[in-house]
């Protein structure tokens, strides 16, 4: 007997809580970023748009990875002609070579307008989702327009974006000098930075943090003739665990 999924929750992984944990992040503004930045122009532009791309792109990917047969979209059913012409226009505006990145998106934005306006709300029973009762993300036009047009559940865009996040795997290549084709992991690291933060300041780190950073640089020392990739992961996995259960007991 096939479980019936719950889309209406969202299931937070691991390795996400702990690298929301060990920079410091809410996971929700976390997620509200990447929501943020998620849009239909930037799915079809070539150029580079920090934030944007990376974003866009993990959707993208998503998409392509389920392999669904190409059935249209349920939400436009009612309205392809007036869809494949939105869609059209936004293209057309996504491949101009002159104008500055932030004016084609503005100058696609009224046809995204249009998308959301007509469509039928298949996926998307509301802009506002609820993490918990205290919790919610906002979804912006182009977020829910790209869940109707592909037929997905928010859910399933945010489940996917997380899962694509691991500080061990990060740092297991970084040591081994393994090109990281996880855009979707450097977005992340866009955030620790501040990058889309409504307070973008560093926080200091206290004393035990220090410890913490001290003991992943003589882990990554201890690992140097280590040339194995899913070792060096499970050993950085270890590390990260044991810190983020320090972090969740001083909370308690």
């Amino acid at each position: 007997m096939k479980t019936k999924i719950n889309h209406d929750v969202i299931h937070i992984p691991l390795e996400f809580r702990i690298a929301c944990s060990i920079y410091k992040l809410d996971p929700q503004e976390v997620l509200q970023i990447f929501i943020n930045h998620a849009t239909v122009y930037d799915s079809l532009a070539d150029g580079y748009s920090e934030g944007y791309s990376e974003a866009s792109k993990t959707i993208g990917l998503y998409v392509v990875s389920l392999r669904r047969t190409a059935r249209g979209s349920h939400a436009y059913s009612h309205c392809l002609e007036s869809t494949a012409l939105n869609f059209k226009a936004t293209s057309d505006i996504a491949s101009r070579k002159i104008g500055s990145t932030a004016a084609k998106r503005k100058s696609a934005s009224a046809y995204i307008d249009e998308l959301y306006a007509t469509m039928e709300r298949v996926y998307t029973a509301s802009d506002t989702f609820y993490l918990d009762e205290n919790t919610t993300l906002h979804f912006t036009k182009d977020f829910t327009v790209l869940c109707e047009l592909h037929n997905c559940y928010p859910a399933e865009y945010l489940e996917n974006f997380m899962s694509r996040i691991s500080l061990a795997e990060m740092e297991a290549k970084t040591g081994l000098q393994v090109p990281n084709d996880n855009f979707t992991m450097a977005f992340f690291m866009k955030i620790v930075l501040g990058f889309g933060m409504v307070n973008d300041e560093v926080p200091e780190l206290n004393e035990e943090e220090i410890a913490f950073v001290r003991e992943a640089e003589e882990l990554r020392v201890q690992m140097f003739t280590t040339r194995s990739l899913p070792k060096r992961i499970v050993v950085f996995k270890e590390l990260y665990h044991k810190r983020y259960a320090q972090i969740i007991i001083q909370i308690r």
